[in-house]
């Protein structure tokens, strides 16, 4: 068995990327199914995680994998909490998520 470790994906500028990263992890969970997989959204991307997007495939996620908008790019698209889609969480700065988990030995896949 593989150990267990972290992928990040990080989407950051089309807002159609978040669908396509939804597909990006349960395409690396079907190998590798023992990693904990966080899709980390920022700049014009995240547009993709509201609401008036198109519908995520949320349902769809590996188990335990996570969606997660920047609260500073969320702030900076006038973006309020109540607008992302159900099941989308945050962050309060996806550069600040994006370095601690690199740090803490995560794999960083940016699409």
């Amino acid at each position: 068995m593989t150990e267990s470790r972290t992928v990040v994906i990080h989407v950051t500028a089309d807002p159609a990327d978040v669908a396509r990263s939804i597909t990006s992890a349960r395409i690396l969970h079907k190998d590798r199914p023992e990693h904990r997989i966080r899709i980390i959204v920022n700049g014009p991307a995240i547009t993709g995680v509201t609401r008036d997007a198109d519908a995520l495939a949320i349902d769809r996620l590996p188990e335990g994998a996570t969606i997660e908008a920047c609260e500073g790019g969320m702030r900076a698209h006038e973006i309020a909490e109540d607008d992302l889609q159900p099941g989308i969480r945050t962050v309060a700065a996806a550069i600040v998520a994006l370095t601690d988990a690199q740090f803490e030995g995560a794999a960083y896949i940016r699409l």
